[in-house]
């Protein structure tokens, strides 16, 4: 496939497309109701009643970037397809990326005071109604949230505990003191059927769902990633030694807790190495974003590159080949492809979609400092979802952009700041911006 350029893309057969954002209040004497505001009609709305009682289904979005291998990517979930537009919005300091299941949607952040107009100090929990925004409960969670997963049991939260809440009133149903504190953007949580796994300092944990209890733990010492968990092994980074220049990759087996393979990376360049984030486990290798730089690096910033390991066995490591340099943002992986949004040592800033060891396919580059994509990338369905500040495709504008994930064309946008990584289930992206949860879907047909 030829490199698509952002010229080639505005000027095919997308065009781009506003939509007034607009927001009626839903008023009632709660201060649940009063959190959430709506501009859906009546098409595609669903009441809470009309919700299967079926567990997981494939629509879900159960957990941070989709499953506990970190992929970023659905190959059925049903999103817009043509076109971009406002059906609700949620105004509560939303801080971590929303789950969704069974018609339900569950976020943390700090919500509004009806009379004061201002945002509670302490957080909240919330689930949300998927077809209209209407808050099904709200929680104070009494501990602070950097993830959450979902099942079709219980809510689970990550961050300076663990905890299990009641899907129906979010009532807390078990407590665990691990505490992992990881970053709000790499999320701290991998839910594979009944059980959690999760990493503090040192330990990996398998943890079980139902009762919070630990099943097994494995001390391997130093700073370890958050965990991705794909088919019988649990993968996580380690990073040691002065500087982190020791940097290790290892898989444990998901029941017995035993290293099934570890490799060590190559030495980077300079100090003050990293692997950022959780490994995202895709098209039979591991990936993982690492960091090299500090002193010695003339901008004194982290450098940001791709590697790739063999998933069965630890061995063939490869570096990935991606527009990174200065930036790297989670990856997303599936069916053969790396999905990718980075800036390299020009300061030229791409979103790009190649071959699973990071050739071919095509790239949206621009040559300015004014570009910065603002999420992750997210595939679902064949369309790849991101939000970015530029006007790569000739429009000067803070988006959400729906673009073709084979090709690279532009099928729509809209105009709004994204913040959190999007979320896509049942024809519906969900996006935070500025705090604010939105629930986006295609505009209806008009007669």
């Amino acid at each position: 496939m030829d490199n698509t350029t952002s010229s080639q893309i505005f000027d095919g057969n997308s065009t781009r497309r506003k939509f007034l954002l607009a927001a009626g209040a839903v008023t009632t004497s709660s201060l649940l109701a009063s959190t959430a505001t709506a501009t859906h009609s009546d098409h595609g709305a669903r009441s809470a009643s009309q919700r299967t009682s079926s567990a997981e289904n494939e629509t879900d979005w159960p957990q941070h970037r989709y499953n506990g291998a970190h992929t970023g990517y659905h190959p059925t979930a049903q999103g817009p397809q043509t076109g971009l537009e406002e059906r609700w919005r949620f105004e509560a300091n939303t801080t971590t990326d929303p789950v969704v299941s069974n018609g339900v949607v569950y976020a943390s952040g700090q919500v509004i005071d009806s009379e004061s107009d201002e945002y509670y100090e302490s957080r909240r929990l919330y689930a949300l109604d998927a077809a209209d925004g209407t808050p099904l409960w709200v929680v104070d969670p009494e501990t602070e949230v950097n993830a959450l997963a979902v099942d079709d049991r219980q809510l689970y939260t990550s961050g300076s505990s663990l905890r299990a809440y009641s899907r129906s009133n979010g009532s807390v149903q078990w407590t665990n003191p691990i505490s992992t504190s990881a970053p709000l953007t790499t999320g701290g949580l991998a839910l594979v059927g009944r059980r959690l796994y999760v990493t503090d300092r040192e330990t990996v944990y398998s943890i079980n769902t139902a009762s919070g209890t630990v099943i097994w733990q494995r001390t391997l010492g130093s700073r370890l990633t958050p965990p991705a968990v794909d088919g019988k092994c649990v993968y996580v980074g380690r990073v040691a030694g002065e500087g982190g220049l020791d940097r290790t990759v290892l898989a444990l087996g998901t029941q017995t807790e035993r290293v099934q393979w570890e490799q060590q990376l190559d030495p980077p360049f300079a100090s003050e190495a990293n692997i950022e984030g959780p490994p995202v486990v895709a098209n039979g290798r591991v990936y993982l974003r690492i960091t090299g730089g500090g002193e010695e690096d003339v901008f004194g910033a982290p450098v940001y590159s791709l590697v790739s390991l063999n998933r069965a066995t630890g061995g063939d490591v490869q570096q990935v080949g991606t527009h990174g340099g200065f930036d790297l943002l989670p990856i997303a992986a599936g069916d053969g492809h790396v999905y990718t949004t980075a800036i390299d040592y020009d300061m030229v800033s791409a979103l790009s979609a190649s071959e699973a060891d990071g050739t071919g396919g095509w790239s949206i580059a621009e040559y300015s400092m004014d570009f910065g994509v603002s999420t992750a990338p997210v595939v679902a369905n064949g369309v790849l979802y991101v939000g970015a500040d530029s006007d790569v495709f000739g429009v000067e504008t803070n988006a959400l952009y729906a673009i073709e994930a084979s090709t690279g064309t532009l099928i729509a946008t809209l105009d709004l700041p994204i913040t959190g990584n999007p979320v896509v289930v049942e024809g519906s992206v969900y996006v935070v911006s500025d705090g604010v949860l939105y629930a986006i879907e295609e505009p209806p047909i008009e007669e």
